[in-house]
C-alpha cells in the first residue's frame, strides 16, 4: 500500500536487521492491536540474524519474553487473541476485565504531552544495548508507535514471514500505510491464530466474500558451476522484493552446491515473475547470478515443474551457473463460504462411500492432497476423529488377518 504521507510505498518483506516485537505482551481489543503488561523498550530488541528459518541457534524471545519465570507474565499471555483454545471460548468475557484498564492506559499515552529527557542506554549480559525504561520513547521508535496500531483503517495487510528474512521461525507481518512491524510467535498454530483473528478484524465479513489466494511452493536443490569455495545464498524475489533465501553454503572445489529446502509462501501479492539471485554471504546485495521465471509457467503446471535454470551475471565465464529448483505457484479463488454449504454437508455424511469410490481410481501423487483437503473439511464441522476411526477400522476389516498390510494404504 502506498504511504499517505507521500512517500514511497511500504515495502512487503521487512529489513533483515528489523526488530520483532513479543506477539504474547499483545492483545487485541475492539480494532487494535495493544501492547499490555510490558513497556515498548522491554518487548522488543534487534538481534544478530542468522538469516535461515532452519538455524536451531536463532534466538526466539527478545528481552522480557514469554520464557520469563513470571506467574503475572503468564497471566497476562492469556489474554492474547492468539491464545489456544482453551483460552478462547469468549471473547467478549476474554477482554470484558481488562479493556477498561486498556483504553486507560492508550489515554495516559497519548496525554504525556513532554517526554521525559533520555537517559543513557544500559548493557545487558550479553553485551547489546538497550533503551532504559524512563527514556523518551518518542526518540527510540519511530512514528507510529506499535503500543497501539489500529486495525480497522483501509489497506492493512497481514501476512507470514518467512524466518529466514528476519531469522526467527514463526512471524508474522502487519503492514499499515505508516509502516510495517513484525511479531514473532511460540509455534506455528500459535501464528496462525494470530493471523486469522488479525484478518477477520480487519475484514469480518471475509467468509462471504470471494478472494483470491495465491501460494507458492518452492524446493531449491542444488546448483553447479559456481564460484567455487564461495559462501553463497540462494534468494527468492517476487518482482523485486526478496521473501526468502536458503543458508550460506560453501560450493565444492568442483563447483557444486546442495541446499535441499523447502520454501512454503502463502499469502502472497499479486506478483508475475520469481527471480533466484546467488549472492555472496558477505555481499548480499550484488549478486553473482540470477535468473527470472515468470509465474505463469509454474502455475501452468498441475504438478511442481522441476527443472534446471542456467544463470546469467556479469563476467560471462566459461561455464554458465545453473540451478535445479522444483515449484508450484497456485491460484485459488476463494468463493463465500454459503456456495459450499452442500459440499461441506455431502463429504461430512457420506466421506466413507467418498474415500471408497476415489481410493482405487486416483493416482497416488494426488491422494495427500485431497486427503488434507477431507480432513480440514471434516475438522471444521466436527468429524476430523470419526472420519479417521472409521477409515482405520475400514481397513483392519479389509485385510483381516494379514497383519502385515495394515496401516501401509493411502
Amino acid at each position: 500500500p502506498a504511504s499517505t504521507h507521500g512517500t514511497s510505498a511500504i515495502p512487503l518483506a521487512p529489513a533483515s536487521d528489523a526488530p520483532v516485537w513479543d506477539v504474547s505482551n499483545f492483545s487485541l481489543v475492539d480494532g487494535h492491536l495493544v501492547l499490555v503488561g510490558r513497556d515498548e523498550e522491554t518487548s522488543c530488541r534487534s538481534r544478530n540474524r542468522t538469516g535461515s528459518s532452519i538455524s536451531d541457534s536463532t534466538n526466539l524471545h527478545p528481552a522480557g519474553s514469554r520464557r520469563d519465570p513470571d506467574p503475572a507474565a503468564d497471566e497476562r499471555s492469556t489474554r492474547g487473541a492468539g491464545r489456544s483454545t482453551e483460552n478462547e471460548t469468549s471473547p467478549a468475557s476474554q477482554f470484558s476485565n481488562v479493556k477498561g484498564l486498556l483504553w486507560k492506559r492508550l489515554r495516559e499515552r497519548k496525554g504525556r504531552g513532554v517526554p521525559k529527557a533520555e537517559m543513557p542506554a544500559v548493557t545487558v549480559p550479553d553485551g547489546e544495548k538497550v533503551p532504559s525504561r524512563s527514556g523518551s520513547r518518542e526518540s527510540l521508535l519511530p512514528p507510529p508507535s506499535v503500543a497501539e496500531l489500529d486495525l480497522t483503517k483501509d489497506n492493512v495487510i497481514i501476512r507470514p514471514v518467512h524466518g529466514s528474512i528476519v531469522g526467527e521461525k514463526f512471524c508474522f507481518q502487519i503492514i499499515t500505510a505508516e509502516g510495517s512491524r513484525s511479531f514473532g510467535c511460540t509455534s506455528l498454530a500459535e501464528r496462525d491464530r494470530w493471523i486469522e483473528n488479525l484478518r477477520r478484524t480487519v475484514q469480518p465479513n471475509k467468509d462471504n466474500c470471494e478472494r483470491l489466494e495465491l501460494a507458492l511452493s518452492l524446493w531449491v536443490y542444488e546448483a553447479r558451476d559456481l564460484p567455487p569455495r564461495r559462501r553463497l545464498r540462494c534468494h527468492l524475489h517476487l518482482d523485486g522484493t526478496l521473501f526468502a533465501r536458503t543458508t550460506a553454503k560453501v560450493a565444492g572445489p568442483d563447483g557444486e552446491l546442495f541446499w535441499g529446502e523447502l520454501f512454503q509462501l502463502a499469502a502472497l501479492p499479486p506478483s508475475r515473475a520469481l527471480t533466484l539471485a546467488l549472492c555472496r554471504d558477505d555481499h548480499p546485495g550484488q549478486p553473482v547470478a540470477s535468473i527470472t521465471v515468470p509465474l505463469t509457467e509454474l502455475a501452468a503446471a498441475r504438478q511442481p515443474l522441476e527443472r534446471w535454470y542456467p544463470l546469467s551475471g556479469p563476467g560471462g565465464g566459461e561455464r554458465v551457473p545453473s540451478v535445479r529448483v522444483r515449484g508450484r505457484y497456485r491460484e485459488v479463488r476463494v468463493l463465500p463460504i454459503v456456495r459450499y454449504k452442500e459440499l461441506a454437508e455431502f463429504i461430512t455424511f457420506h466421506y466413507r462411500e467418498l474415500c471408497a469410490r476415489l481410493e482405487p481410481t486416483i493416482a497416488v501423487r494426488h491422494k495427500e492432497e485431497l486427503a488434507g483437503a477431507l480432513v480440514r473439511v471434516l475438522q471444521s464441522t466436527g468429524k476430523a476423529k470419526s472420519f479417521l476411526i472409521d477409515l482405520g477400522v475400514a481397513e483392519l476389516d479389509r485385510f483381516d488377518d494379514r497383519e502385515a498390510l495394515i496401516f501401509r494404504e493411502n
